[in-house]
């Protein structure tokens, strides 16, 4: 089932996402005492900031690709995730998150920002930085910029990385920003067995287990007959802590297209994680096939087809900068 076998026949659910983002820089001068506390005039605090270039796309995507689907990563590993500092004379600084990324979704948007905090007796000048995030257990450079900062001893800096996807469905599926991640899928009863529902001997070999008395779970039972894409798909893609998933064949990439998809099955098709691992599952009429779990929390997407002749559906994702 690689992407390129596809066919011209297959539904895909079209996204746009595009990536852009900046970096911003704030020096202050370290309170020493606590007359200099109140003092504004030598209490003075400096910002700049400067638009990046996005960069590392493809590396995302091949994460996506490892924790989703058991692939190889093949992209650039750095030492350790943070903002990487090139100075002026030649050194190489590299600052660690203070803490995770904070998220914002925001409309058709998703806000991500990366701060580190600088508050040693080091003096330099900053000409250039790059962005360093954690993905399937690789740290991938995402993002350069080159912004010029100078920082004294008696300075605390602080950077701030920016970034900000914003996502353009089509007419045929929704966007549904959500602050924390939100649970999704089919919850059955009973004990799972191999599944023999699903139209397709590929798909069979692919969603192999089955469960009966399936009734559809938090954001699927809020959305019925609905196609969705859930913020928790970009936040998770920018910066997880997952490792390699299970060997299967629902994911593809090419260049930076995105595609998620499944033989087509049943009416339902659901992705997304469980417990640290990839979950795919296609339902219908109180019946479950699936990979590892039939609930997904969080969920990514959902596609609802209940009359497709195509042998795949599924949603394609552009990104673009």
């Amino acid at each position: 089932m690689e992407c390129n076998k596809l066919g011209l026949g297959r539904r895909f659910l079209k996204v746009r996402a595009k990536v852009t983002g900046f970096l911003i820089a704030k020096i202050e001068k370290r309170n020493t005492t606590e007359t200099e506390k109140y003092n504004l005039e030598k209490n003075v605090i400096t910002i700049k900031s400067k638009k990046n270039t996005i960069t590392g796309l493809p590396y995302l995507l091949n994460a996506f690709q490892t924790y989703m689907s058991g692939a190889t990563y093949f992209g650039q590993n750095a030492p350790s995730p943070g903002i990487v500092i090139n100075t002026s004379s030649g050194q190489q600084i590299t600052l660690s998150f203070v803490a995770s990324p904070a998220f914002s979704p925001i409309n058709n948007s998703l806000i991500i920002s990366f701060t580190v905090i600088d508050d040693t007796t080091n003096s330099y000048t900053a000409v250039s930085e790059e962005l360093i995030t954690e993905s399937a257990g690789y740290n991938i450079p995402i993002a350069t910029t080159n912004l010029s900062i100078t920082k004294n001893s008696d300075e605390i800096l602080t950077m701030t990385w920016i970034i900000t996807i914003s996502v353009s469905p089509s007419g045929d599926i929704i966007y549904i920003p959500t602050l924390t991640p939100q649970g999704g899928g089919c919850s059955f009863s009973g004990v799972a067995g191999s599944c023999f529902s699903c139209i397709q001997s590929s798909a069979n070999s692919q969603l192999s287990n089955q469960g009966g008395g399936c009734s559809p779970y938090g954001l699927s039972s809020q959305y019925p007959q609905s196609n969705f894409i859930v913020s928790t798909l970009f936040t998770d893609m920018f910066y997880n802590t997952y490792g390699k998933g299970s060997s299967n064949a629902l994911t593809s990439y090419i260049n930076t297209t995105l595609y998620i998809y499944t033989p087509y099955c049943m009416e339902y098709f659901a992705v997304g994680i469980f417990v640290g691992s990839p979950a795919f599952t296609s339902y219908q009429n109180g019946t479950v096939c699936y990979i590892e779990h039939s609930v997904i929390n969080p969920i990514y997407l959902q596609v609802y087809s209940p009359s497709e002749t195509a042998p795949y559906i599924g949603v394609q994702i552009e990104f673009t900068t």
